[in-house]
């Protein structure tokens, strides 16, 4: 979940701001009339789209009378699985930030950089929204969700769709405690673990119960104004998913890169806070949150902490060639480790 808060810029994609703690607010549908429809079919293949050898972009029947949008290409093993932050779609790590804050599809984001030197996926969880305001087409189910509901479904559609493992899976924001909770349920599946500016429960014990209410509030807040615009909206409870984390069977010792973000915009966040919030809580929020980061990677040892991103919450949109060096960095490893030849980790 985001960190800084809704930015205000012109131009295609521009307007999710940043999603997760952040959230996703009212698309002004001036905004979505002026993103031209050769830029968003670029980005985001049909549902029903042609399929390739080796690609393809479809929703897939999960069972219990549900479908999963779930998109595919290039080749090799381990398959890599890009897992978008809260209320975000597949389609954000197709997208990259421009020198003008615009965010457009482009050839150097992570999605098509990782399929240049291994198979790899995206999806849609139910709830989510596209870069071009679109509501996902996967079957909408009771909201909020839980990480470990995520992980289940996450594990069905790939079995349905016959998507190979082993996977290396890449969560960004409420992606993280997904991926985590999936290697730890499904440990002989997974081997890596990308986590980029994931969630961490260690934000909670970070905060004392006070600060943390308010960060619930915001949250809320948040809420509200995305379900303003779309009724079946992705929501999550920040304290339901880090109990589930906490929780969760630990995650095999598998190479783990962890990125951080390094920028925040105090002021952004301010303007999501409630009324009662103390002045300096975003100076406080800011400090546990990176807490949390460190946390988080001491709990894999030997993972690669990464803290000079440059870059706010949207990481794999502002230095996707940071995320794409990351998860091939992950998948090598994992490669020499299949082929039983030593690594560092």
């Amino acid at each position: 979940m985001g960190l800084s808060g809704m930015v205000r810029r012109s131009g295609c994609g521009a307007w999710r701001g940043f999603l997760g703690w952040a959230g996703i607010l009212v698309v002004p549908a001036l905004l979505l009339a002026a993103c031209s429809t050769s830029t968003i079919n670029a980005a985001l293949p049909e549902d029903a789209g042609a399929e390739t050898a080796t690609s393809f972009a479809r929703l897939v029947d999960i069972g219990h009378g549900r479908t999963m949008y779930l998109q595919c290409h290039g080749s090799g093993s381990p398959t890599v699985v890009l897992v978008p932050g809260l209320v975000a779609a597949a389609d954000t790590w197709s997208y990259v930030t421009g020198p003008g804050g615009d965010r457009k599809p482009s050839s150097s984001a992570v999605y098509p950089g990782v399929g240049r030197f291994t198979r790899v996926c995206s999806y849609d969880r139910p709830g989510t929204v596209r870069e071009n305001g679109k509501f996902t087409t996967s079957t909408t189910v009771a909201q909020p969700t839980t990480s470990r509901g995520d992980a289940a479904d996450l594990h069905a559609l790939l079995k349905a769709a016959k998507v190979p493992g082993p996977y290396v899976l890449a969560g960004w924001s409420a992606g993280g405690p997904i991926v985590r909770v999936y290697a730890g349920e499904y440990p002989h599946e997974v081997s890596g673990l990308v986590l980029v500016d994931a969630e961490s429960e260690f934000l909670q014990s970070r905060l004392t119960p006070g600060q943390f209410a308010t960060f619930l509030a915001l949250i809320r807040n948040d809420d509200k104004k995305r379900i303003a615009q779309w009724k079946d909206v992705e929501r999550q409870n920040p304290a339901t998913v880090f109990g589930q984390v906490r929780a969760a069977p630990p995650v095999p010792k598998i190479p783990v890169v962890v990125l951080t973000g390094d920028e925040f915009d105090a002021d952004a966040f301010r303007a999501r806070l409630p009324a009662h919030a103390p002045a300096d809580f975003p100076q406080v929020f800011w400090r546990a949150q990176r807490a949390s980061q460190r946390d988080l990677a001491r709990q894999f040892p030997g993972a690669q902490h990464i803290t000079k991103t440059h870059s706010d919450h949207n990481i794999q949109n502002n230095r996707p060639q940071l995320v794409t060096d990351a998860v091939r960095e992950v998948v090598e490893k994992a490669r020499r480790r299949a082929e039983g030849t030593p690594s560092s980790s």
